[in-house]
């Protein structure tokens, strides 16, 4: 028992070795959510979960009421399954009685039990690297008795050889450049990616995917089109920076959303251009200031736009952003407007 890797799970899921507690956490939720799914489809038929399948979610929830369900005895059935999305701890806040009374149930599970924890949204780490010091607490006493999983989020190139294996389970095939188009546009994010693969193979119906397809069904998002508007304001190409201002606004992007996006852009290209400067790679911006795996593009798309400018002009461009912020928390201004005149100042500076 204890902490395991994702491949060893799935080998123990596809042998049928399933028991006890399970806790399932990290940055890809589209794995962990085929993990979880993939326990309960193991632990429980179809037939049974009428019966045996009990699902709690994180947010208010009652810790009596699920001790109980780990308590019962499966119906006609060796096992039931009880199931727990985006219990966390830091936000719940359980009375001390309560988590007794959980980390009690974990420790004793009964033997026709399977209990799962698995994060669909939620962040138990806080975006650092381990977690938090009450969710840590709830791990561990799975880890005691259970098996913990952590699920990485995917490097583009593993999220592109998955992206390949989507599609030729839905008998379609894709291009190496319409996968890598897929990947940027959803901005690395693979539940969003795996609806888009649905959504193309059911288009080509069994031929193959290509760039042409991908620009044709998957729109970019704001968070990526905002990318291309601080490359553009950064390079001082006020047409496009304007064009790109345009198309945002036609997605009804809120303002103060969009200046965060092209904020962050502009950060990420700030980082590129000093690291260049003093002779530093793409690998030591991405361990230096804790990128994730699948954000790989995002940093060496940085590197690209920082080579087409100069620190001071950056300097300036996040000055003018950080102005155009301090305007939207005062009433400065109407928002969409303020967000326009920034990106002209950027542009013209």
């Amino acid at each position: 028992m204890g902490a395991i890797t994702q491949s060893e799970l799935e080998r123990r899921i596809k042998g049928g070795d399933i028991s006890g507690a399970y806790y399932l956490y990290g940055t890809d939720f589209y794995d962990i959510q085929i993990t979880e799914k993939s326990l309960v489809e193991k632990t429980v038929s179809k037939d049974d979960r009428d019966f045996n399948l009990h699902s709690f979610e994180g947010k208010d929830i009652d810790i009596s009421a699920l001790c109980d369900a780990c308590e019962c005895l499966p119906v006609f059935a060796e096992k039931l399954c009880v199931t727990v999305c985006d219990l966390d701890l830091e936000t719940e806040k359980l009375p001390d009685k309560a988590m007794k009374q959980l980390t009690e149930t974990i420790k004793n599970l009964p033997e026709t039990t399977v209990l799962v924890f698995y994060t669909a949204n939620a962040d138990v780490c806080k975006g650092k690297k381990t977690p938090s010091a009450k969710n840590k607490k709830l791990i561990d006493a799975v880890s005691k008795s259970g098996t913990v999983c952590i699920f990485p989020t995917k490097t583009k190139s593993d999220a592109i050889r998955e992206i390949s294996r989507l599609c030729s389970k839905e008998g379609c095939t894709v291009d190496s450049a319409a996968a890598d188009m897929l990947f940027e546009r959803c901005c690395g994010d693979f539940l969003m990616i795996a609806g888009e693969v649905q959504k193309l193979c059911a288009y080509c119906a069994g031929k193959n995917i290509t760039t042409e397809t991908v620009n044709l069904l998957t729109p970019e998002t704001p968070d990526a089109k905002g990318y291309e508007l601080a490359d553009a304001a950064a390079a001082g190409n006020i047409s496009l920076s304007m064009k790109l201002l345009s198309e945002l606004t036609a997605m009804r992007s809120d303002p103060v959303y969009l200046l965060y996006v092209v904020t962050g852009s502009m950060i990420d290209i700030y980082r590129a251009r000093l690291a260049l400067d003093s002779k530093h790679s793409v690998g030591d911006v991405m361990n230096d200031f804790g990128y994730a795996k699948n954000l790989e593009f995002r940093v060496k798309n940085a590197f690209k736009a920082a080579g087409r400018t100069s620190a001071v002009r950056l300097r300036r461009c996040m000055e003018i952003l950080t102005e155009t912020d301090m305007r939207f928390k005062t009433g400065g201004g109407i928002p969409s407007v303020l967000l326009e005149e920034a990106i002209v100042k950027m542009a013209r500076t």
